[in-house]
């Protein structure tokens, strides 16, 4: 067992930019793709998946320094140290049952696509790890292996049916014909979103408003573009930090590089992606008619359009505020604010229609809950990393990260593992 468990948290390091690719090829070999159109696929969406990366991770690198220096003008403490995502990947992918999840999580996939339960072909192995969160909340409330399996099993099959619901959003707004975002702690949110939209649609103004980035371009012009739109969000996240001119100079431009190149990166990876999709999907679909199958890939993309971007960089000091003023809460979120407030961004854009405004507002409230279950869950997310081998720093009792509060069905799912018999 310490074999497959070692095995997976060697793939699982690979990262999805490198991952992906070697799924795409040997999925595409079991479904006897043409090898030149299989071997283009895989690198070019790697090369896509690294595009995306490189461009979000320098602006991050610019951003959350930014963040920091906020914290430190404005005097922000709380007592949970924010630890960031990897620590809660490493912690999840090093839980003692993780890989009977990875296979339990496959068998429901493959079980609910034979019963044609779900149109979700799930080829994105990291997000496995979502699954395995929900597994390991319940192992530690309950010590109960079996909850802990039917736990991350309910997780999954949930996940894929609001893959397949939000599927037809994926074309029509994120622009990816054929492919789905089965990552639990994203699509979790998307029901989140819908609801809320629902509540915008009815308030006055707000009902008649479309601050989508083509409506703000096409009202002021050029300088409603991504390019600008993006200077001016960065002068104004590194005024809000103190920054000197070349601070400022400098977030301005990586915003506006990350507004304008980060779309162009996702049509290199839809050009790699789509020839294997749509090969995979006529061979699926021929043997299993009408099943009309989609490809699962990593919410990770769902960020990469300017909406999002553009809700994500104005969530940063909007996070920390909340963080402050909300009295349930006791993280301060820093390390991976910028990156995780366009993660919760994403589903609300979307289910906006690329709406600015009611994106934010709905971002808002998620972010909230964000924080609620970030706190509730510190006590059990220290326990799962100390268990994964990270050592806490000196003074430090209790950690945390925006990562663990993002998972929403997970939360859910424990909460309900407390009236199950010990």
């Amino acid at each position: 067992m310490q074999i497959v468990i070692d095995t997976l948290n060697y793939i699982a390091g690979l990262g999805p930019a490198i991952m992906m690719p070697i799924i795409i090829l040997i999925i595409g070999l079991i479904f006897r793709v043409k090898f030149q159109t299989l071997i283009k696929s895989a690198l070019t969406t790697g090369v896509g998946f690294l595009g995306v990366n490189l461009i979000i991770n320098q602006f991050v690198s610019v951003v959350g320094p930014l963040a920091q220096q906020m914290v430190v003008r404005f005097h922000l403490t709380t007592d949970i140290i924010d630890v960031g995502w990897p620590a809660r990947a490493a912690a999840t992918w090093s839980f003692n049952l993780a890989a009977i999840v990875v296979f339990v999580v496959l068998g429901v996939n493959i079980l609910m696509l034979v019963l044609k339960w779900t149109r979700c072909v799930m080829v994105d192995f990291w997000s496995y790890n979502h699954f395995i969160v929900s597994a390991g909340l319940v192992y530690a409330l309950t010590n109960n292996a079996i909850y802990a399996l039917i736990a991350a099993a309910l997780d999954a099959a949930i996940t894929f049916k609001l893959a397949d619901w939000t599927q037809p959003l994926c074309e029509k707004f994120f622009g990816l014909e054929g492919v789905s975002f089965p990552t639990s702690n994203s699509v979790c949110w998307a029901p989140v979103a819908w609801g809320l939209n629902k509540v915008w649609d009815k308030v006055p103004g707000l009902n008649k408003l479309h601050a989508s980035p083509s409506a703000i371009s096409k009202r002021f012009g050029i300088f409603g573009e991504p390019l600008f739109v993006g200077v001016v969000l960065g002068s104004l996240i590194a005024l809000l930090a103190g920054a000197p001119v070349k601070g400022i100079l400098s977030a301005a431009m990586y915003t506006a590089a990350t507004m304008v190149l980060t779309p162009k990166m996702m049509q290199v990876l839809m050009s790699g992606l789509m020839p294997f999709a749509e090969a995979v999907k006529g061979i699926l679909n021929t043997r299993f008619k009408g099943s009309n199958f989609h490809i699962g890939i990593d919410a990770a993309l769902t960020i990469a359009n300017e909406s999002a971007i553009a809700v994500g960089i104005l969530m940063v000091p909007i996070t920390l505020v909340l963080a402050v003023v909300l009295p349930y809460n006791r993280l301060l979120p820093i390390t991976d604010i910028a990156y995780q407030a366009m993660w919760l961004a994403a589903w609300p854009v979307a289910m906006s229609k690329g709406d600015v405004v009611k994106g934010l507002l709905s971002t808002v409230l998620i972010t909230m809950v964000m924080l609620f279950i970030a706190t509730t869950l510190a006590n059990i997310h220290t326990s799962m990393a100390i268990a994964g081998g990270f050592v806490l720093p000196e003074g430090v009792h209790l950690i945390s990260t925006e990562d663990m509060g993002t998972h929403l069905l997970a939360f859910l799912i424990w909460l309900f593992a407390h009236i199950l018999p010990r």
